[in-house]
């Protein structure tokens, strides 16, 4: 998969053809910075979502922004520097009861793309770049950076490559979260 957005250049590896729920889907991603300043990207564990309408799985690597008490170590990508990424896509899909309906018995995820969150002016992050936690917990200065964060944001998309989906195609929707719980009610 590849991607380009103003002198930042994604490609990516996928080292599997078909998606499987519950199963990780293993990713390389480079990223090279052709800008002539550092960009950089959030060192956190990337984020997978389905889209029903196209049937397409996105894993966003890095952050359009900072968490609300935590902000994440950053990895800087100087100018004509490459940086390899590892991470996976791993989707939680969740089969309806017996739908009726030909289209609902077919709609699996069957793509799937990158999409790649980095800050395009790292010197108002600078103390976070490259420090020795995954994370530091300052409230107040997550607070003040917030704005920051997503005014420097940019994201470049990579091109949607096709997947084989290989588990059960009974209908339902992916979901990135585990199957709720029944729980008894008391009637009180």
């Amino acid at each position: 998969m590849v991607g380009t957005e103003d002198a930042v250049r994604v490609d990516a590896e996928i080292r599997s053809d078909e998606m499987r729920s519950g199963v990780a889907v293993p990713i390389v991603v480079e990223i090279t910075n052709h800008r002539s300043e550092p960009i950089a990207i959030a060192d956190i564990v990337s984020e997978t979502t389905y889209d029903r309408e196209t049937h397409t799985v996105t894993v966003n690597v890095g952050s359009e922004m900072p968490g609300a008490t935590l902000l994440p170590r950053l990895i800087a990508i100087g100018p004509g520097e490459k940086k390899v990424i590892t991470t996976s896509a791993r989707l939680a899909y969740m089969a309806a009861q017996a739908p009726t309906d030909k289209a609902a018995r077919t709609r699996f995820p069957n793509a799937l793309r990158l999409k790649v969150s980095f800050l395009g002016d790292t010197k108002p992050f600078a103390e976070l770049v490259g420090i020795a936690q995954k994370a530091v917990n300052d409230p107040k200065r997550a607070d003040e950076l917030f704005p920051i964060w997503l005014e420097h944001t940019e994201v470049v998309y990579t091109n949607t490559v096709p997947m084989r989906w290989s588990g059960p195609v009974m209908g339902g929707e992916p979901s990135m979260t585990a199957p709720s719980v029944r729980r008894r009610t008391t009637r009180g």
